[in-house]
């Protein structure tokens, strides 16, 4: 019984030891989250794990930057959304949080409802998984107006600090706006 009672209470140490290292994770999510919600995408980027930007910025700009020249209408208004007030040569030097940026700003224009209902959104995480010491899953639910919906975000530890990860891959997004951009 007491071998029992012991790796019962060992469990449990590990378990509240466990919970206790979330924290900084639960921070650098609940960061993002709280600013992208509010359509600030400078402030959500200075949580995304660096490399991650820097990789953005290499594969997208590129294809927004020839982009500029397309004819096609969408792909002008798509292009504008993008670079916002960036102009001139200042467009082919921006940053990987301004392009973090300019693709949520495309995002937002062309998702107008799901901004303003992030105005009025709960988040509350559900769970967080670490498969490893440095990595995590951010698994969470947003609720708006009584409806919810589940998502998960993966976040990376580097330097000490907990990151948010780049969703989507830079090579199918830069790929998408290529072919559009390519469109007459």
């Amino acid at each position: 019984m007491k071998p029992l009672f012991t790796a019962l209470l060992s469990f449990l140490f590990a378990a509240t030891s466990f919970a206790a290292n979330t924290q900084p994770i639960e921070e650098a999510f609940n960061r993002y989250w709280g600013a992208y919600a509010k359509k600030d995408f400078a402030k959500a980027a200075a949580d995304i794990l660096p490399a991650d930007l820097d990789e953005a910025k290499a594969l997208i700009l590129p294809v927004f930057v020839a982009g500029q020249a397309s004819k096609n209408k969408e792909a002008q208004e798509i292009c504008n959304a993008f670079f916002g007030r960036t102009v001139g040569k200042a467009r082919e030097t921006m940053s990987g949080v301004e392009v973090f940026a300019g693709l949520n700003r495309i995002m937002a224009a062309t998702n107008p409802d799901l901004f303003e209902a992030f105005k009025e959104a709960t988040t509350s995480i559900i769970f967080v998984r670490t498969p490893d010491a440095d990595n995590a899953e951010v698994h969470f639910q947003i609720s708006v107006r009584g409806q919810g919906d589940i998502d998960a975000e993966k976040l990376t530890r580097k330097n000490g600090r907990w990151w948010v990860r780049f969703n989507d891959d830079p090579k199918a997004i830069a790929a998408q706006f290529k072919e559009l951009f390519g469109r007459p």
